[in-house]
């Protein structure tokens, strides 16, 4: 029996043995399969389960004025959002501080985020599916470290950049603003956005098995997998001080016009390069959802003008290339001019009802609409669209911002007679700002086209070919001082200091109404020294309700702006002013009808 009974135990034991081989030889099978195998798909697995790839944010770039002046910039902020489901529907450990209910939660977060305790209460109440709520997206870094001294489960404090604008509204039509994004929405912002912004890094992170939401880093498993890569800083031409300089002439102008807005632009003649851009009515960039849409636009290079006066030396440059009305020909204003049926008016200026026999040079001076018209029959609508064209009218300057428009032109096969009359004077055609300042530049420096340009870059400063000759480029010079000295720019002049420039007055149409709106675009072009001219200045001032002549609305803003930027730029006062050249009068008295009508 007992023989019988070891033996049964002995062949028990071997097939529990056998049992216990063949699970292990199962259970080691599986290993094998589990981690040479399916090596892979179970690493991606607790991958899935366990790591998380988090996203670097990349820095962006600076933007700095021409002296290295910081205009845009980051500042290390830190966003506070929640999870409602974590906070008080988990079963997992909790923080020492964390409450039981959505009010609780909001009692304790309310005094440091300075917000309605009621408000944050419906923020933090558990809406089903709803696992991330932003509560604040910028807190300081103390209030960042007394949020997670709460230790409130679900509660994420996350550092991130937030851009920043030093200098709030000055420059800011220029500089722009980023969305809640981080991307470029105006400005250089939007211009240069894929420099500024950089790219994004990545990093590979394993969490330990706590809950979602309220689980913890385990130290040294974390893998960069990108590196983030710093967004490129961009300097731009603009000067600070001279910004600062412009947008307050300007402010000063528009309010004294109490005027709709206003641009003002200062730029340097021999280069292109824009030392102020300002315009009226602004806006902070660091609170720019606050402020109307139209004041984000940059009016120096998105709206288009009818330029009046301005205009007449483009017409006097293509009158003296083209050999028109330009040797000492003279046209007897009476105030007024018939053209195709139609009454061609001169702004008066003085009490005068008529400018008298006038030259060429005389039209710029005493700003007579009628000689004007009259050279722009002689000179007819090919040639003076050539020149018009020659210019830079009627296409984008390529300045390195978005939103530019070209302006309008029409082509001249469709001009009647009566348009081509008053395109020779500033009616009927529309410019930019930064377009007509460029154009005053080649006279100012010689007859070289210029590249506005607001970036700065040596290439673009280095000016394009020629537009007019140097002579005629020295006589237009003379002449626009002329204007400063004796004619309708009186106002635009500075003590010790050799002004030229334009004034400008035109009539603004109205859909539906027409020139009959009674409202107007007053400015003054121009530039100084006029022996070296270091600065060319344009004033702009849009529907002004006192009065509305660029002599009187806009002349003294320029006058100021060039007078203070000179000074800041320490400009030496100028010599005594060159004796001006007389035109031999040749032809006589050219009649209305005029030659060339085209």
């Amino acid at each position: 029996m007992q023989r019988s009974g070891g033996r049964q135990i002995e062949r028990r034991g071997k097939v529990w043995s056998a049992i216990a081989m063949a699970l292990f030889a199962l259970l080691a099978a599986r290993l094998f399969s589990i981690q040479v195998l399916q090596h892979e798909h179970f690493a991606r697995l607790a991958e899935e389960c366990q790591g998380r790839t988090w996203s670097l944010p990349a820095p962006r770039g600076y933007i700095y004025d021409r002296n290295g002046t910081p205009l845009a910039l980051n500042i290390e902020v830190f966003s506070v959002a929640a999870d409602p489901e974590t906070m008080f529907h988990s079963k997992g450990p909790a923080g020492a501080g964390s409450p039981r209910s959505p009010e609780e939660a909001a009692a304790k977060l309310a005094p440091l985020l300075h917000m309605p305790q009621e408000e944050l209460a419906r923020k933090l109440t558990p809406k089903g599916g709803d696992r991330h709520v932003l509560l604040c997206d910028s807190v300081d870094e103390q209030v960042a470290k007394a949020i997670r001294a709460l230790d409130i489960r679900g509660i994420i404090v996350r550092k991130e950049w937030r851009r920043a604008y030093p200098h709030g509204s000055l420059a800011a039509a220029l500089t722009g603003f980023v969305g809640k994004d981080g991307n470029g929405l105006a400005g250089v912002e939007a211009a240069r956005n894929r420099e500024l912004a950089g790219k994004a890094g990545r990093m590979f992170v394993v969490l330990d098995g706590r809950l979602p939401r309220s689980r913890g880093l385990i130290p040294g498993r974390s893998v960069i997998t990108k590196e983030m890569m710093p967004g490129e800083s961009v300097s731009l031409t603009i000067d600070i001080n001279i910004q600062a300089i412009a947008e307050e002439e300007l402010a000063k102008a528009v309010k004294a016009a109490r005027a709709k807005g206003g641009t003002a632009i200062v730029m340097d003649p021999k280069t292109g390069e824009i030392l102020a851009l300002a315009t009226q009515p602004g806006f902070d960039p660091n609170q720019f959802a606050h402020y109307p849409r139209e004041t984000w636009v940059n009016r120096a290079i998105s709206n288009p003008y009818e330029p009046g006066s301005t205009f007449k030396v483009i017409t006097a440059c293509a009158a003296i290339e083209e050999g028109v009305m330009s040797h000492g020909e003279t046209y007897d204003c009476k105030g007024e001019l018939q053209v195709g049926g139609r009454t061609i008016s001169c702004a008066m200026h003085g009490g005068k009802r008529a400018h008298g026999v006038v030259d060429l040079d005389e039209m710029v001076v005493e700003s007579c609409n009628g000689g004007m018209a009259t050279v722009g029959l002689a000179l007819g609508a090919d040639r003076l669209y050539k020149w018009i064209r020659r210019f830079g009218f009627g296409e984008k300057t390529g300045i390195e911002l978005g939103g530019e428009s070209p302006g309008l032109v029409s082509r001249p096969e469709t001009w009647a007679r009566i348009q081509l009359a008053t395109i020779a004077f500033g009616q009927g055609i529309s410019v930019t700002p930064v377009q007509l300042i460029a154009a005053y530049c080649a006279i100012a420096n010689g007859g070289l086209r210029v590249h506005p340009h607001v970036i700065r870059d040596p290439q673009k400063a280095r000016p394009g070919g020629r537009i007019i000759s140097s002579a005629t480029a020295a006589r237009m010079r003379r002449v626009l001082e002329r204007v400063v000295t004796e004619g309708t720019g009186k106002r635009a002049a500075i003590p010790g200091r050799r002004v030229a420039g334009k004034t400008g007055t035109a009539q603004k149409p109205m859909p539906g109404v027409g020139f009959r709106s009674g409202l107007y675009v007053a400015s003054f072009a121009g530039f100084a020294p006029v022996s070296d001219p270091r600065i060319a200045v344009l004033v702009v001032i849009d529907e002004p309700k006192a009065a509305h002549y660029g002599g009187v609305v806009a002349a003294p803003a320029f006058s100021a702006i060039c007078e203070r930027t000179l000074a800041y730029l320490r400009v030496p006062p100028d010599a005594a002013p060159e004796p001006p050249v007389e035109q031999a009068k040749q032809g006589g008295p050219l009649v209305s009808e005029g030659r060339g009508s085209g």
